[in-house]
């Protein structure tokens, strides 16, 4: 399965949820907004969320700082 993560194509043995994808990029999930397909999920669906082949996945990551 390929994904696109942030226009950047990734390759996946499996299905996996965003919030498996975020852990495996060992990225912060409590800072990390997601969007697929030009659509917005809500923090509380990430676990749910299953990604699809094809999907465009945009992920954001809120640093602290000034």
């Amino acid at each position: 399965m390929t994904i696109y993560v942030n226009d950047k194509e990734i390759n996946l043995n499996e299905n996996l949820t965003i919030a498996q994808l975020i852990e495996s990029l060992k990225l912060n999930i409590k800072s990390t907004a997601a969007a697929v397909n030009k659509e917005i999920v809500p923090k509380a669906q990430y676990s749910e969320f299953i990604l699809k082949d094809k999907d465009r996945l945009d992920l954001v990551t809120i640093a602290p700082g000034g």
